[in-house]
């Protein structure tokens, strides 16, 4: 569809307040405490509202402020954070999700959900990415860059080995330096997986208010990420084999490709469930799990790579017609 952007005073004024909020959201989290953290989490929200409910454009307009206020104040890193790790992919993955407009027309015109991860997930992966690359030149090393992160997990790590809470066998300096590596990766697969869950929401509130007007998508069948993500997942997790830098890119490449075909995968499950009297259970289990043990990540992810070779969802409904009505019904 078409960019629907209306300048008017009043779509400009919406603009505007969604970037002040925005603005304000993400400056909760510089107050600390564990309520401004929760809330912070939905620091896109106000962003993607505007570009769905809106027009690109005038999200663009909101996320553009948004970054121009929290680079006054507090603090030009913090804004130039914000606009790459926020407001960038939230725009993008909107831009992506409207199908891409551009000259009167669309550039992408289907599987606009995982399009709209995907731009999301890059983005986020390369910032990370060009961050270690920077920091790893301007300190001599990763290990230098990573230090502060370092410093605090092994402050952590000793006092919890210290309360018995890990065995003494554990060696705190050595696992300090393996969660520092780890760390950019953990932000960047949780980061995503943060985005998309503001994608959604965005997306649901532009409807109930009335303010999408295309037809919604039915993610579950919808969802289709290129063999490549595959490509690059595996890619991530050879190259964690490797020492320093390369190793760290690695993990990155892994989480949020990871996350990407996870997603894949939960869609997989949710079309084969689909019909069963017991799919509101089972799903419901599902995401409990998902979210206090985090463990099925990694079956979700093999098969949602699996999913972009072998084509389990067209199967599935393939199949659904070839089977017989109920023998009840027949003559």
């Amino acid at each position: 569809m078409p960019d629907k952007s209306v300048f008017s005073l009043q779509n400009i004024g919406v603009s505007i307040l969604a970037g002040l909020a925005a603005a304000t959201i993400a400056l909760v989290v510089t107050r600390g405490g564990m309520g401004g953290l929760v809330f912070a989490h939905l620091a896109p929200l106000p962003i993607l509202i505007v570009a769905f409910g809106f027009g690109v454009v005038h999200g663009a307009t909101s996320a553009i402020l948004a970054t121009v206020i929290l680079s006054v104040y507090p603090h030009p890193v913090v804004g130039m954070g914000y606009a790459l790790l926020v407001a960038g992919p939230a725009w993008l993955a909107a831009y992506a999700a409207s199908g891409a407009p551009r000259g009167g027309r669309d550039l992408i015109r289907g599987n606009f959900s995982s399009w709209a991860c995907l731009a999301a997930g890059g983005v986020i992966a390369f910032v990370v990415i060009l961050w270690l690359i920077v920091a790893s030149f301007a300190q001599g090393s990763l290990d230098e860059a990573l230090n502060p992160i370092r410093a605090r997990a092994f402050l952590l790590l000793d006092t919890m080995r210290r309360d018995k809470q890990l065995p003494e066998s554990l060696d705190p300096t050595e696992l300090s330096g393996q969660v520092a590596r780890a760390v950019p990766a953990f932000l960047a697969g949780y980061g995503l997986f943060v985005l998309v869950a503001n994608i959604w929401l965005g997306a649901f509130i532009a409807r109930v208010s009335a303010l999408w007007d295309r037809p919604w998508p039915d993610i579950a069948m919808e969802f289709r990420l290129p063999r490549a993500v595959g490509g690059l997942f595996l890619s991530g997790l050879a190259l964690t084999f490797f020492p320093g830098p390369s190793g760290a890119i690695g993990l990155v490449l892994a989480a949020t490709m990871g996350m990407l075909l996870m997603l894949q995968g939960l869609a997989v499950v949710h079309i084969f469930l689909r019909g069963s009297k017991s799919s509101a259970l089972v799903l419901a289990i599902l995401y409990f799990m998902l979210g206090f043990l985090g463990w099925p990540i990694v079956p979700l992810a093999v098969l949602g790579g699996a999913d972009t070779i072998f084509n389990y969802r067209d199967r599935k409904t393939a199949a659904a017609p070839s089977q017989p009505e109920n023998p009840a019904n027949t003559d």
